[in-house]
């Protein structure tokens, strides 16, 4: 099953998300803001307790250094970093050294690995840049190292004089461990502080962004509605605020309102054609029933009158008969016509084909020219409906021709629309009754029924597609049909 694209999903969910994407962003910005800033803070405090260590061992250490008392300066490093908290060395010493200004170790922390005397030789590139600087330096200061990570460190650096003569440096160096698990609690706080706020937010992100989109939903159903052809059925949209969507909500009652007037009046329309239609038939139907039926009354009166007189039964019967089949033939084409209207059936193209053999059958003694041109696919199944309107088409066509005519067909696909042509060379359609073509028992032939034109009319309109007539007088007419229809292969 494919996953729908995100633009396809509702507008309450794309606003809740977007409430809770900004929420939760912005609360992750705030929460890396506060961690980095007491990072700093804790760093900078740390630096500082490093420059005090080192300041307090200075203070004693010049003398220490002047009666070569070595064992001094190296108490007072030991005594420095055993410091417990709550006597204010909360802090975990790394490393702590007394150098000369040549670099000699003085006294040192691990006294086996640096011994007294010899050069300190640091074998790392940032503790040789470190180890420069130190001796470099003639102002207590902070270096530090190893930026946001355990490993890192702080050391205070506190260059040594006895009477304004440079003697060496102290360095005591602390580790940023204790910080960075201190820092790490804080990240920790803070991050299900913005979870708990972004899980607040979000519901109440959710609740109003739903309550925003819900007149917009309406509308939305509102509108899909009206594609369905459902208007009178809208209940306006209530209207609580008087923002820009309740403005829109107003509007679009309005409109609702409207376009359900205009509806109801369609159908009211559209039942007055409906009755105006029957009633034509119903009044057609009476007329041409009633005319022979008249004359078949006036035969049987006196065929009943005289019973034995041969010639006036020979004279009435046709007559009766010919009457009759009228009759027949107007209710035929009535019950046929509604029939395939609501027919569903499909048939091969092929089908359409055979006409042409039935229309030159019916008319082989009249020397009528047919001309036929089918470029549809052989294997393609249309719906039955199309047969009959060619037969009409083709039919009446030649009905109107007088010997020596000719009718042309054409029929070919275009996209999803199959296009019917049938061309005469006929006396062609006057314009004073052009309109009047497609109504029922409307016909200017005088054997015709007028039903060939309406029931092809009638099954166009079942299809929905579209019939069109280019005529001119003494010039031919031509018929013009386009149909939409989904083809589909024969097996």
């Amino acid at each position: 099953m494919p996953i729908p694209s995100p633009r396809s999903w509702p507008l309450s969910i794309k606003l809740s998300l977007t409430i809770t994407t900004v929420v939760t962003v912005v609360g992750f910005m705030i929460g890396t803001v506060m961690v980095v800033q007491d990072w700093k803070r804790f760093h900078d405090e740390l630096g500082e307790k490093a420059l005090l260590l080192s300041e307090s061992i200075a203070i004693t250490a010049p003398k220490a250094i002047l009666r070569n008392d070595h064992w001094s300066l190296y108490l007072s490093l030991k005594n420095m970093a055993s410091r417990r908290p709550g006597t204010g060395g909360n802090h975990q010493v790394i490393t702590a050294m007394i150098l000369d200004p040549e670099g000699r170790v003085l006294a040192h922390l691990q006294p086996a690995e640096n011994p007294m005397g010899l050069h300190f030789s640091p074998d790392k590139g940032v503790e040789q840049d470190l180890f420069i600087r130190a001796l470099g330096t003639r102002t207590p200061i902070v270096l530090s190292s190893g930026g946001y990570s355990r490993t890192g460190f702080q050391e205070g650096v506190v260059p040594l004089f006895s009477d304004q003569k440079y003697m060496g440096v102290v360095r005591v160096r602390l580790s940023v461990s204790q910080l960075y698990e201190k820092a790490k609690s804080t990240a920790a706080i803070v991050l299900v502080l913005i979870l708990f706020f972004v899980i607040i937010g979000s519901a109440l992100g959710t609740i109003v962004s739903r309550r925003m989109v819900k007149p917009l939903t309406a509308v939305t159903q509102g509108l899909e509605a009206v594609g369905r052809g459902e208007m009178t059925d809208f209940a306006p949209i209530p209207v609580k605020e008087r923002d820009e969507i309740g403005r829109l909500s107003v509007t679009f009652n309005q409109i609702m309102a409207e376009l359900a007037e205009k509806k109801m009046l369609e159908e009211e329309i559209a039942m007055s054609e409906k009755l105006i239609a029957l009633g034509r038939i119903t009044a057609g139907v009476a007329h041409e029933v009633n005319n022979p039926l008249a004359g078949l009354l006036n035969c049987v009166d006196t065929l009943r009158k005289h019973p034995d007189d041969k010639k006036l039964i020979d004279r009435y019967l046709p007559v009766i008969d010919q009457g009759l089949h009228r009759i027949k033939d107007i209710v035929h084409n009535l019950l046929v016509g509604l029939k395939i209207e609501e027919s569903q059936e499909t048939v091969n193209i092929e089908h359409v084909d055979k006409l042409y053999d039935l229309i030159a059958a019916e008319n082989r003694d009249r020397n009528i020219d047919i001309i036929w041109k089918n470029n549809t696919d052989k294997n393609l199944n249309i719906p039955g409906k199309i047969e009959q309107i060619v037969y009409n088409l083709l039919k009446n066509a030649v009905e109107i021709l007088p010997d020596g005519g000719r009718v042309a067909f054409h029929m070919h696909q275009s996209g999803q629309h199959l296009i019917i042509e049938v061309s005469d060379n006929g006396p062609g359609i006057p314009s004073n009754i052009r309109n009047q073509l497609f109504d029922p028992f409307f016909t200017t032939k005088i054997n015709g029924s007028g039903l060939g034109l309406w029931v092809v009319y009638r099954l166009v309109q079942s299809m929905e597609g579209i019939i069109e007539v280019i005529s001119e007088k003494d010039q031919g007419t031509t018929f013009h049909v386009a149909v939409p229809i989904i083809t589909t292969r024969a097996a």
